[in-house]
């Protein structure tokens, strides 16, 4: 069972879906675990519908996937 501790951001609103999305073909094409590909094809497929939005669980796991292939992921902006 997962608790919510175990996800530290929490569920992902529209914008993050939209930002993560832009790169995500990059990420596609990187992953190389079965379960990697079947998951961000299906990511892929789901996010341009409107009304969805991932759940917890796979926002945790499309954040992941995002933060190892950028590095720029969770990086405050500075603004002077």
């Amino acid at each position: 069972m997962y608790t919510l501790a175990r996800y530290s951001k929490g569920q992902m609103d529209r914008h993050e879906l939209k930002r993560i999305m832009y790169s995500w073909p990059q990420i596609m094409r990187t992953v190389t675990s079965k379960w990697a590909i079947e998951f961000s094809a299906n990511v892929w497929e789901r996010h341009s519908d409107p009304r969805w939005l991932p759940t917890l669980k796979q926002s945790h796991f499309i954040c992941v996937l995002y933060r190892e292939h950028n590095d720029d992921y969770g990086e405050p902006e500075l603004i002077e």
